[in-house]
Parts: structure tokens; sequence; C-alpha cells
């Protein structure tokens, strides 16, 4: 049977988590769905500062952005949101999950519109429906770069 997605380079998805478990499971069904997803960025690592927010984002060229916000949430929910807030992530399509969406919204004080994992077959149906709303957003609406511009004299 011939491969439809020969020549096609796959979206990247970037993923910021801090479970293993749900890295490989996301990871698996992004893999299947012809994505290609970012892993070992850990949000420890980010607030620890072993890895720049910034240069992954440019090394790796994500259109994506899937942010876990596990306990501490209001912790995770601040980084979040300067991560989110900063340059790098400016036009790029963001996905949120967690696992328990009520105690999250409870600690943020507002709905965080996160789609909640809990293990059960729907989550990865959820979150590859929730990417490809946020690809074509993406895609809709590609961010604008930077130019200067030069005025003679």
């Amino acid at each position: 049977m011939p491969n439809r997605n020969k020549g096609v380079v796959p979206r990247v998805v970037a993923l910021f988590n801090a479970s293993d478990d749900t890295v490989e499971m996301v990871r698996a069904m992004l893999d299947a769905s012809g994505h290609h997803c970012l892993v070992g960025c850990h949000l420890s690592d980010l607030r620890k500062g072993r890895i720049d927010f910034d240069r992954y984002l440019t090394q790796h060229k994500p259109s994506v952005l899937i942010f876990d916000i596990s306990p501490p949430y209001l912790e995770n929910w601040m980084l979040f949101k300067t991560l989110r807030d900063g340059r790098g992530a400016k036009g790029l399509g963001i996905v949120l999950t967690t696992t328990n969406k009520a105690r999250l919204d409870e600690a943020v004080g507002a709905d965080t519109k996160a789609l909640e994992i809990v293990g059960k077959p729907y989550d990865l149906g959820q979150i590859n429906s929730a990417i490809n709303l946020a690809m074509a957003q993406v895609e809709a609406n590609p961010p604008v770069a930077d130019v200067a511009i030069s005025r003679p004299g």
C-alpha cells in the first residue's frame, strides 16, 4: 500500500509535560496522526533554566505547543502564562491539558479551557482534535515576521 504522506513534511507539535507516561501516550497518538512530536522537555527543565524556551522553539519550529499543567497548579500555570506571553510563542497554536481540570481552574480562579486527561480512550481523540484545530488556526493566520524597513536619508 503506498504511503500517501510520502514527501509531506510532518507538522511539528512541541509537548511540555511533567509525566513521561503522558509524553509517551501523546507521542504515539501524534505519530499515528502524521504529526511529529518533540519530547523530553519537562516543565521543570524550563523552570530551572536547563532548557531555553525561545531557543528550543527556534530550533524545532513547532506550529502547536501542548502544555500539560500538573500540580503545583498555580506555579505551573504562572510558568505557562510567562512562556505563552513571550515573544517565542507568538503566533503558535496552544493546547492545554491537565489531569484535574476542576483543581486547575480553582487554583487559577478562571476556566482555563484545559482538556482533562485521565487515561480514558477518548483522551487521545480530544487532544488530536484540539491539535488539528490549533494547526488550522495557525495555518489560516500565519505569524507575521518582524521586518525592518530602511528609509533613505
